[in-house]
């Protein structure tokens, strides 16, 4: 199946989210709102990035199928069906994994020649669909912009592993980040125009991998409406993507902690 036939598939259920803005509208429900503050830290795999640490903000709303604020990678989601086990969705968002992200909280970069002159891919923007079942949860996520075909399929498996009476839960995500050629190429890759010998920046050409990941996730309620959640995660990056002369680590490490208000 072509990309632009993938492209097609995703575009009819997100002109069918949009479709429905009205009918949601006229069928007003409540709003809930969560806000908080926390601090994300970030090891990355690029050659000598220092580790990111940076203040973020977080806010999600939530009206009936809407959802509005990151979540999987999507700024704005709508479900088409929704219970306490299944979820069924399509979303539309922003993805930016590349070196020198334009949506990093923080300003620094590797001193690494490597780097010198080369250009950064732009930030992408994405429509998605999935599911989640009880612990499992699929998405595949589709760049629209710049004419490209930029493809990613995570499949997660949510364990719980322990959980109190106060409320405080534990869990560990297992998870695999199927990614097309075209999207390893824009973020791993070195076109011809962008190669520079004298940095030791040759042509890089990748093909469709496979990257895995681990992440620990615990949540605590400080109070009725407040909640205290961490999580610490590591991402181990595909073997043929570690010879890609922009990587110099074969995994990325990332800590993240939130206090969240509900109202």
């Amino acid at each position: 199946m072509s990309a632009m036939l993938f492209k097609t598939y995703l575009l009819a259920p997100c002109a069918g989210l949009i479709f429905s803005l009205y009918h949601t509208t006229a069928q007003a429900q409540e709003w809930q709102f969560e806000a908080g503050a926390g601090v994300i830290s970030q090891q990355q795999v690029w050659k000598k990035m220092p580790t990111v640490t940076s203040a973020v903000p977080y806010f999600t709303a939530t009206n009936g199928p809407w959802r509005l604020g990151v979540d999987q990678g999507n700024l704005i989601s709508y479900s088409f069906y929704q219970d306490e086990s299944f979820r069924s969705y399509v979303g539309a968002g922003i993805r930016d994994n590349g070196y020198d992200a334009d949506t990093s909280l923080s300003s620094k970069q590797s001193d690494d020649p490597v780097f010198n002159g080369y250009v950064a891919p732009d930030t992408e923007i994405t429509a998605a669909i999935g599911f989640s079942w009880h612990w499992v949860s699929l998405q595949l996520a589709q760049q629209l912009n710049e004419d490209a075909a930029a493809q990613v399929v995570d499949l997660a498996l949510e364990l719980p592993l322990y959980q109190n009476e106060s409320g405080l839960r534990l869990m560990a995500i297992a998870a695999a980040s199927w990614m097309n050629a075209d999207y390893t190429q824009r973020i791993y890759g070195v076109e011809p125009g962008n190669q520079n010998l004298s940095v030791g920046r040759p042509v890089f050409q990748t093909d469709a991998e496979v990257n895995y990941s681990l992440n620990l996730r615990v949540q605590y309620p400080v109070s009725e409406r407040t909640i205290l959640l961490g999580s610490a995660g590591v991402t181990e990056l595909a073997d043929d993507l570690q010879q890609s002369p922009l990587v110099g680590e074969k995994r990325s490490i990332d800590a993240m902690l939130l206090l969240v208000y509900h109202f």
